[in-house]
């Protein structure tokens, strides 16, 4: 494997043997990825024997949707749904391109209007997507207040209040946004949201909620793989930059 891509592997298999790893995620949204980083880790992914879930630009991003079924990935993901009609478009969207076929879909709940919209949205969703995720970041901000973080007991009492609803529907429910140890710390201290929570998920990291919260190490290992995807994106980009750099030097010698 080129560059950090051995050891983005290895990494990989590290978290799928001793912390039971779900998935990993690819986004074109916050995380701008192009098709060919998308290919690069279906490739180890696929190599590792882990699902590859896509988050998608938006609930109606087609070509992304187009991308997911080239790239042959597990399941998708739509950022942003803040009501039932948006939800309605993702799943129209999902069988354009893949028509019956079935793969896992989960859509984001992570703003303030969501939560609000969140009885209409789970009177659509069950039976059309597999999972809802709460995406605490985006939520917080959502408020527009100073003392509302991710962290904060506001968010996590809502999340709380939030999942009592979800659960009853047969929705399986994810929580991520801004995961540290701190966060783990206090999950501890929150048993009934942790047996609603089935998985907690950094930016491209997905594993079940017991293991990240009880196991120490869990948190670093996470974000030890987001770092050595980084660098393996940067070896095969640099590829590219310095071939366009001794170009640029010829260029300027011939002047």
């Amino acid at each position: 494997m080129f560059g950090a891509e051995g050891r983005l592997y290895e990494q990989l298999c590290l978290l799928r043997d001793e912390f039971g790893l779900e998935g990993v995620k690819a986004e074109y949204e916050a995380e701008g990825s192009s098709f060919a980083d998308l290919v690069r880790l279906r490739r180890v992914t696929l190599k590792a024997g882990v699902p590859m879930f896509l988050k998608i630009g938006g609930p109606e991003a087609v070509s992304d949707i187009r991308s997911a079924l080239e790239v042959g990935v597990d399941g998708l993901i739509a950022p942003m749904v803040e009501s039932r009609f948006g939800l309605k478009k993702f799943v129209a969207a999902y069988h354009k391109i893949y028509g019956d076929y079935r793969i896992h879909l989960s859509f984001n709940l992570e703003t303030r209007n969501a939560v609000e919209e969140l009885d209409d949205l789970l009177e659509f969703a069950p039976g059309r997507v597999d999972n809802v995720t709460v995406g605490r970041s985006d939520l917080a901000a959502s408020f527009e207040r100073e003392e509302v973080t991710p962290d904060s007991a506001f968010i996590l009492d809502l999340v709380e209040s939030v999942s009592e609803r979800i659960l009853p529907t047969g929705l399986t429910m994810t929580m991520g946004g801004s995961l540290s140890q701190m966060s783990m710390d206090l999950l501890k201290q929150r048993p009934k949201l942790c047996a609603a929570v089935s998985r907690l998920e950094t930016r491209k990291v997905i594993l079940p909620t017991e293991n990240f919260v009880h196991n120490p190490n869990a948190i670093q290992q996470a974000l030890k793989f987001e770092e050595l995807y980084i660098l393996a994106k940067r070896d095969v980009h640099n590829t590219y930059i310095d071939a366009e750099i001794n170009r640029l030097t010829q260029l300027q010698r011939r002047k």
